[in-house]
């Protein structure tokens, strides 16, 4: 049997592994042992003008299909995410800006296997200042590295800086220590990991590589509705699975604030930089920062995001969606530095037996400039103007439980969540 099947099988197992009788969402569950099982996908249509070369392209899609399981039993955590973009997005999805894995300009179909980790956790002990516990996690899934997958974000349209201010699908070790006392908190993780990015959805992880890249996240939390994170990686030739590739150092920081209830949701301050380089010498940087929010219309939900990021420019294939991966024989002709907006307006959910239904309007204002002059690349000329417009609307669909975050492990897999924030930041209520 060969590795791929063993990891969809292995992945396939761990959603599947809580009896029927535990599948149901945890506040409905004991503390000793409980459990969820949920699923979830967006029908969306996207019209991007110029998309490339002055063209507008409309184009739809079923994006985010996963399924997601997690069960504890005493100290015992499981979490799991299928993803299966590699059957339903595989030319990717119409993105202004972004890029990844081969993919420019649409996002990247994310792999199959998309979270598989199990975490033990220490007894709690008291201090004289608080409470303390540690865990120890394994498997594939989130890095200790960066602010909040945008999947549980409130937007479709995924940032330009994801691969700025996330590392993940990368098979990990990491243990990590909490200190709680009077609504505060505080938490260090660390992990260590495989450098080298998925070549496709459905590629297996470079096991030989596992360890040659490490990650640290440091959280405060002053109350149950804010955060603040700072982290850095090393990431050992993310670019090339062989090695021999530039090296990343990353840096992130973020204020986050998320209540329910409340006429303001949610609310998301990050800034972040990725060096590339070998050693201590740095060939490039490139920066970000982004702010989103939300906030409740009634029954309606209003969400913003501004970003700036910069993005490097590499040599364009046939499908000018797509450079070249898994070779050294690459440059980068330019670096890009993108300026968007986005606005979503979600309307209220429909409820159904089967699930939940939310439909959306999202409108998006992108525009691209040449870092520095005179460039390879320019933007104005390859897409026939800087400024492009995106226009997506459709409906989400949750069924069963649906996780609040994701890619917090062990002592933190709780941490700083309201047992009332959904799946996809904030946007409605999914108890059943």
């Amino acid at each position: 049997m060969t590795l791929k099947r063993v990891q969809t099988l292995g992945g396939a197992a761990l959603l599947l592994a809580a009896p029927p009788g535990v599948c149901r969402l945890s506040a409905q569950a004991s503390d000793s042992s409980r459990g969820s099982l949920g699923a979830m996908a967006i029908a969306v249509v996207t019209q991007a003008d110029p998309a490339v070369a002055n063209r507008r392209l409309r184009e739809g899609y079923l994006t985010q299909p996963m399924l997601m399981g997690a069960l504890r039993t005493g100290p015992l955590r499981v979490t799991g995410m299928l993803n299966a973009e590699g059957y339903t997005l595989r030319r990717g999805e119409l993105n202004a800006g972004m890029y990844g894995e081969g993919y420019v300009d649409r996002r990247h179909p994310h792999t199959l296997v998309h979270e598989a980790m199990a975490s033990l956790q220490s007894p709690r002990w008291t201090s004289r200042v608080g409470m303390w516990q540690a865990s120890l996690s394994a498997g594939r899934g989130f890095t200790p590295y960066g602010s909040d997958d945008p999947m549980v974000r409130p937007f479709v349209k995924y940032p330009v800086n994801h691969h700025h201010a996330q590392i993940i699908e990368r098979v990990q070790v990491l243990g990590a220590l909490r200190w709680s006392g009077s609504g505060r908190s505080a938490s260090i993780e660390h992990g260590w990991f495989n450098g080298d990015e998925p070549s496709s959805p459905f590629a297996a992880p470079q096991w030989q590589r596992l360890g040659d890249s490490r990650a640290t996240r440091v959280v405060v939390s002053p109350n149950a509705a804010w955060e603040w994170q700072t982290s850095h990686a090393f990431v050992r030739s993310p670019g090339i699975t062989q090695g021999g590739a530039f090296d990343h150092r990353q840096w992130s920081s973020a204020l986050r604030y998320a209540r329910a209830n409340t006429r303001w949701r949610y609310g998301l301050i990050e800034v972040a930089r990725v060096d590339e380089g070998f050693g201590r010498v740095r060939a490039f940087r490139y920066e970000s920062v982004l702010a989103e929010g939300q906030m409740a219309l009634g029954s309606w939900l209003l969400s913003a995001r501004a970003e700036r990021t910069e993005r490097p420019e590499q040599e364009r294939l046939l499908d000018v969606f797509r450079t070249s991966t898994g070779h050294i024989d690459f440059q980068i002709v330019g670096v890009t530095r993108w300026t968007l907006g986005t606005l979503q307006l979600a309307a209220p959910s429909w409820r159904t037996r089967g699930g939940q239904l939310v439909p959306f309007a999202e409108v998006g204002v992108a525009h691209a400039a040449a870092r520095r002059q005179p460039t390879v690349f320019d933007p104005a000329q390859f897409y026939g103007r800087a400024t492009q417009l995106s226009l997506s609307a459709g409906l989400r669909w949750h069924l069963g439980g649906m996780r609040a975050r994701v890619g917090r492990y062990g002592v933190l897999a709780d941490a700083g969540t309201d047992p009332h924030l959904a799946s996809h930041a904030p946007i409605h209520d999914h108890r059943q």
